[in-house]
C-alpha cells in the first residue's frame, strides 16, 4: 500500500504515520438504542471528550489513531472527520461487524459471506457511509460465546476480503478466556491469509507468556491494546509481560494501544470511571513507557512497536 487512506478523503504515506496508536475507540454507541432514541445522547459532549482525548495523546508526539469502532458498535465516519479536523491527528477507520454472537438478519438471508464481503469491499474501494472516507483495515471479532455460526461467518468475510482486496490489514478482537485467538489463526490460514498482515488483538489481557509466543510463532502480531482495563488484567501485569516478549526477542510483533473509548454508552459515564479509573488514551505515554525504560528498554525498541510495526502493518514493507 503505497497510501495510506485517512478520514476526510486524505492519504497519507506509510511514513507520515509517525507514533501511532493502533487500537483506540473515538466513540462507541449502541447503534439500536441511538437510533431510536436520540435524545439520550449529547453530542456536542461527546465531540468535546474525543476531541480531548486525541489533544492529549497528540501533546505526546502521536500523529495517528487507528478507530477500530465498526458497524455494530456505532461507527461514524463523519463523527470522526470532525475529530480529525479539529485535532489535526491522523484517523484511520475500518470496515467489519462487531457481533458475539448473531449477525444481523439482513445479512443472514442475502447470501451469508459474500454478502458481507461486498459491503466489506464497498468501504475499502468506494467510502464508507456514503464518504470518500475508504476503510483501510478489516475487523473480525470472537469473545466469550466462541465460534459461533454467526461469528465464523463474519470472520471467513474479513478473512476472504482481505485476500480479494490484496491484503489490507486485519485486526482482530478476541478473548484470551477461550483461547479464540487460536480459532482467528486457524480460519485465516484456511482461507489464505497473510498473516504477517494480522493481528491478534487482546492478547494482553493474559499475562501466560507461552500463549503469547504461540500465536506470535504463526508470524501474527498481537495487540497488547488494553492498558488501563485493569479488570482484565492489572497494568503490572500488563507491563511486565510486554517486557519480557521484549527480552524474548519478538520486539517486531508487538503492537501497543489502551482500546480506550472518551465515550462508551455501555455503563453510565461514572460507573467506568469506578471500575477502570487509570483508562486513557495516555496511560502508555504517562506509566508505561517509564516503565520498560527503567528495566532497559531502549528507545529504538520503544520506537520500533509505536512507530515502525504500525508502519509495517499497514504498508506490508519491512
Amino acid at each position: 500500500m503505497n497510501k495510506i487512506p485517512v478520514v476526510g478523503g486524505g492519504e497519507i504515506s506509510p511514513s507520515d504515520m509517525g507514533l501511532t496508536l493502533f487500537h483506540e475507540h473515538l466513540r462507541l454507541t449502541t447503534e439500536v438504542v441511538r437510533w431510536n432514541w436520540p435524545h439520550l445522547y449529547n453530542e456536542s459532549e461527546e465531540f468535546r471528550r474525543a476531541v480531548d482525548a486525541v489533544n492529549a495523546v497528540k501533546r505526546f508526539g502521536v500523529k495517528t489513531i487507528v478507530d477500530l469502532t465498526v458497524a455494530g458498535i456505532g461507527r461514524d465516519v463523519r463523527f470522526d472527520e470532525r475529530v480529525a479536523r479539529a485535532t489535526g491527528v491522523n484517523i484511520i477507520m475500518g470496515t467489519g461487524f462487531y457481533t458475539y454472537t448473531e449477525l444481523p438478519f439482513y445479512f443472514r438471508n442475502r447470501g451469508g459471506i459474500d454478502s458481507l464481503v461486498d459491503v466489506f469491499m464497498h468501504d475499502i474501494t468506494i467510502g464508507i457511509q456514503g464518504t470518500n472516507t475508504r476503510a483501510v483495515f478489516v475487523k473480525a471479532v470472537i469473545d466469550s460465546p466462541g465460534l459461533t455460526r454467526d461469528v465464523e461467518m463474519a470472520i471467513r468475510a474479513v478473512a476472504r476480503t482481505h485476500v480479494k482486496t490484496g491484503a489490507p490489514p486485519i485486526i482482530t478482537h478476541s478473548f484470551v478466556g477461550n483461547r479464540s485467538s487460536l480459532e482467528l489463526i486457524r480460519i485465516f490460514k484456511e482461507e489464505g491469509v497473510d498473516l504477517s498482515r494480522a493481528v491478534i488483538g487482546h492478547v494482553g489481557d493474559t499475562d501466560d507468556v507461552s500463549f503469547i509466543e504461540q500465536v506470535l510463532r504463526e508470524g501474527a502480531f498481537v495487540g497488547l491494546d488494553r492498558f488501563g482495563l485493569d479488570l482484565y488484567l492489572p497494568l503490572e501485569k500488563r507491563v511486565r509481560t510486554t517486557i519480557e516478549l521484549i527480552r524474548r526477542g519478538w520486539v517486531d510483533q508487538i503492537l501497543l494501544s489502551h482500546d480506550y473509548c472518551p465515550v462508551i454508552d455501555w455503563y453510565p459515564t461514572e460507573t467506568v470511571r469506578n471500575m477502570v479509573p487509570d483508562w486513557s488514551m495516555t496511560l502508555i505515554f504517562e506509566k508505561v513507557i517509564p516503565r520498560l525504560r527503567d528495566e532497559g528498554v531502549t528507545q529504538e525498541q520503544v520506537d520500533k512497536i509505536l512507530m515502525d510495526n504500525p508502519r509495517r502493518l499497514f504498508s506490508g514493507r519491512s
